[in-house]
């Protein structure tokens, strides 16, 4: 073989002896795949490095989890994080769909920093009674990633599995610093890059929300900016009803965002299955109807149903259908 360039490379002819210039397309792939190797560590030529065989799947859940990539899920408490979290470790484990959404088989190791061996393992084999192929699990109260220790001791079990995607619930619990100091923080972001790198891996981090979701996950903003995929997951069933959550992107560096969250509700095998999604009219509808008493547009506004105007155009489609009467002015109430 001869010199390479951008766009191809110089070969001796083995009719005429002399050297000709060949262009990478008019190679085989297996020769060319032969000499694509990385200057100076890590740098490719750059039209050779789109000639690079790369796994034909950039995603281990479509969209929200990129293949050498990161994701931070973030809920308030009570909204069936951990849960979701060995659904979607088995899910991976063996290459099913996650909410509908496609994976790619591989390794998943799921670290759980907040509940003991004894309460993961009864949810496992109590609650969701499901088959963990290729999902490796454990549990750590001490394992802290902003210390040498802990990353030594993660570092140690990452050479065990060689997971494929990492799974840490919950980071308040991985840390020992101060979770609203930039500082502390990127030096948890940057081990867990090494980590990525080290073993080829995606990470899934899972936070905690503060009171107000609209702030995003707690603590510093260091984890928005450096994550792949930013997703809220937040319950949106009442007390007494059976756990239906929302999970909503708020950022994909890889995908576009998502027009509608996807809803699904926590079924009796502790996993969660998605729910169709009901119109706002259907939704204005049901409200309606579970009032004896007319119901007025001030109301129905307070449920956070939708907008002004879709709730208004829902009225008025209710209306001419018979299914809604208006009664007085801005009263409504259910045709029985």
């Amino acid at each position: 073989m001869g010199s390479l360039s951008s766009q191809g490379i110089w070969v001796i002819d083995p009719d005429t002896g002399k050297e000709r210039f060949t262009y990478y397309h008019e190679l085989e792939s297996d020769i060319v795949q032969s000499f694509i190797k990385p200057i100076g560590g890590f740098i490719f030529p750059a039209n050779l490095f789109c000639l690079s065989r790369l796994p034909e799947v950039p995603f281990y859940v479509k969209d929200w989890l990129p293949k050498r990539g990161k994701s931070l899920l973030y809920a308030p408490p009570k909204a069936g994080k951990s849960y979701l979290c060995l659904q979607l470790a088995r899910c991976v484990g063996c290459g099913e769909d996650f909410l509908g959404i496609p994976t790619k088989r591989g390794v998943a190791l799921y670290i759980q920093f907040e509940l003991g061996e004894e309460i993961l393992q009864y949810r496992m084999k109590e609650e969701t009674k499901k088959d963990y192929a290729n999902v490796f699990v454990g549990t750590s109260f001490s394992m802290k990633l902003d210390q040498g220790d802990g990353q030594r001791r993660l570092w140690t079990a990452l050479e065990a599995v060689e997971p494929d995607v990492l799974i840490l619930d919950p980071k308040i619990k991985m840390i020992s610093g101060d979770e609203n100091e930039s500082t502390d923080m990127q030096k948890v972001c940057d081990f867990l890059d090494t980590v990525i790198e080290g073993f080829n891996c995606s990470i899934l981090v899972v936070d905690h929300s503060g009171k107000d979701l609209t702030k995003h996950s707690r603590g510093s903003n260091v984890w928005e900016g450096w994550v792949d995929s930013y997703l809220q997951m937040k319950r949106i069933s009442k007390k007494g009803e059976p756990l239906r959550v929302e999970i909503e992107p708020i950022a994909l560096r890889h995908a576009s965002l998502s027009p509608e969250p996807i809803q699904a509700e926590l079924g009796e095998d502790f996993e969660f299955y998605l729910v169709e999604k009901k119109t706002i009219k259907q939704r204005v509808e049901e409200f309606i109807g579970g009032l004896k008493e007319g119901v007025t547009p001030a109301q129905i506004f307070a449920q956070d149903i939708g907008s002004n105007t879709s709730v208004y155009g829902a009225l008025k489609q209710l209306v001419e259908e018979g299914k809604v009467s208006k009664v007085e002015r801005g009263v409504y109430i259910k045709v029985r």
